[in-house]
């Protein structure tokens, strides 16, 4: 059979196994993500059902920027601003937190190496709660919650790659000093910021010349793609760059205008549809790297991180709460904290991010894959599952008015 049917074949199947595990997860009622993880675990029993063979850089270059890319522009930009220190602050702060205490645990209990426990911190740290977004938007859960799960998913995703990116770059130099790290550091956030703020002015810009809906949806493509590429191809971090592309054309759609309404309406459904596409077969990757032995060897020290890391986030999340309620003022109900700590499972980016590193000299590297894949399936048993029930057990289901409702005005701790 000629090479571009064979081709044609793997995608043609990917698809096929994306449409038939979606309608199979929502009439049993599972979270997607864990049907797509179990339905990439399954193809791999059966080898002459190929699917793509798809690198992690592949991976990388494929699929994070249309998920970014579709969060960013969808996000409600009002709300961010409003919220953005106390998203940031989880993003940020509380991804450094994690990592750090993951790296110390790391370190501290199996002696990985400094550079091992640190790579395995800033893996772990990063939150993909795709089907938990989307559960909650199925649900209605008070949109301001949604924007909190949302906003900390996105910007710690960020933050995490950021700093992996760079910790890899000097790893393979060969030479760790200050001085390569500072320098890899603003190239990759420097540049990314610099590619993504001009692009998306630039692409906004083209957007207010064409009303032509089709064209703008290829435009917008282009984009999420394209300072991506541009960014990685400088050597800057493109995560960075298409991120903050996407929240410059959200933002200055929502403050100046320059496409149309219908055409926007357009576009969230299309960027909707092609970031729950690249989502559903990051998991099914997931399953399909997922090696059921290597678990099996490693299954203690998976569940002992798995409880530890759900602890930390916990303890990470009420702490930042109680920072912002005392020095800014916003007060976050206890049932929204547990609602953002139990949202906080690991997903398609921490698998991504494993397997980029897979081919690095580390003594530690195979225990690191297996807990790694540990996490990210625990975390998707336990808390997909669970998501619907905690919801409504914790009031997070949005009453009459309650979207309006900011939360510097909920100090009672329930809707």
């Amino acid at each position: 059979m000629p090479p571009i049917f064979t081709q044609f074949d793997a995608v043609f199947n990917i698809l096929l196994l994306v449409t038939v595990v979606t309608i199979v997860a929502k009439r049993l009622r599972i979270p997607y993500t864990i049907a797509m993880i179990f339905a990439g675990v399954m193809a791999t029993f059966y080898p002459q059902f190929s699917l793509p063979r798809v690198s992690p850089e592949i991976f990388v270059s494929l699929l994070l920027p249309p998920i970014l890319f579709e969060e960013t522009l969808t996000l409600d930009i009002e709300g961010f601003i409003e919220d953005s220190d106390t998203i940031l602050s989880y993003a940020i702060a509380g991804t450094v937190i994690m990592a750090l205490a993951v790296t110390l645990f790391a370190y501290l209990i199996w002696g990985f190496t400094p550079m091992e426990a640190f790579l395995l911190g800033i893996i772990i740290a990063p939150t993909d709660p795709v089907a938990v977004i989307a559960t909650l938007r199925k649900l209605g859960v008070i949109k301001r919650f949604q924007l909190l799960v949302a906003g900390e998913s996105l910007f710690n995703d960020s933050v995490a790659i950021v700093v992996y990116s760079i910790l890899v770059s000097a790893v393979s130099l060969g030479a760790l000093t200050p001085s390569s790290i500072l320098r890899i550091s603003i190239i990759s956030v420097l540049g990314g910021v610099i590619v993504g703020i001009v692009g998306g002015y630039i692409v906004h810009m083209i957007f207010s010349w064409t009303d032509d809906k089709f064209c703008e949806v290829l435009l917008s493509f282009i984009t999420a793609f394209g300072v991506f590429r541009m960014a990685e191809a400088l050597g800057a971090s493109g995560v960075l760059a298409t991120v903050l592309a996407g929240l410059i054309i959200n933002y200055r759609y929502r403050r100046v205008g320059g496409i149309g309404k219908e055409s926007m309406e357009m576009l969230d459904v299309v960027w909707e549809f092609v970031g729950f596409t690249a989502s559903c077969i990051a998991f099914i990757f997931v399953g399909k790297y997922l090696d059921p032995t290597l678990l099996v060897r490693h299954l203690l020290p998976a569940a002992a991180l798995t409880l530890f890391t759900l602890t930390a986030r916990y303890l990470m999340v009420d702490g930042i709460s109680r920072v912002m309620e005392r020095f800014r003022g916003k007060q976050i109900p206890k049932n929204w904290r547990f609602g953002i700590f139990w949202s906080g499972l690991r997903g398609a980016v921490s698998i991504v991010l494993v397997l980029g590193i897979s081919d690095l000299n580390l003594p530690h590297i195979e225990k690191m894959i297996a807990l790694i894949f540990g996490v990210v399936l625990a975390t998707n048993m336990l808390q997909g599952l669970t998501m619907s029930t905690v919801v409504r057990r914790w009031a997070l289901l949005a009453n009459i008015g309650a979207e309006d409702v900011s939360i510097e005005e909920k100090p009672d701790g329930h809707s």
